[in-house]
């Protein structure tokens, strides 16, 4: 299958700016936890799956919004 170069960058710009965002929601919700909790929420280690997987999903979610918006308005 080929994808157009404009439709490539735009999945590359959708997935770097889902990775930043979901790094910044991670962020905020540790920050928010370690409010509510009055500790950090891991303490005995990083949760590691969390600290991959969030950003990845938003990642991959950023990529297929941008392909998808990129589709619909023809390529431009």
């Amino acid at each position: 299958m080929h994808i157009p170069q404009a439709h490539a960058r735009a999945g590359t710009v959708g997935l770097l700016g889902g990775g930043a965002a979901g790094f910044l929601l991670l962020d905020v919700a540790a920050a928010l936890l370690a409010a509510l909790l009055g500790r950090p929420p891991a303490k005995d280690g990083e949760p590691v799956v969390l600290i991959v997987g969030v950003p990845a999903v938003c990642a991959l979610l950023g990529c297929l919004a941008a392909v998808r918006i990129s589709l619909r308005k023809g390529g431009r």
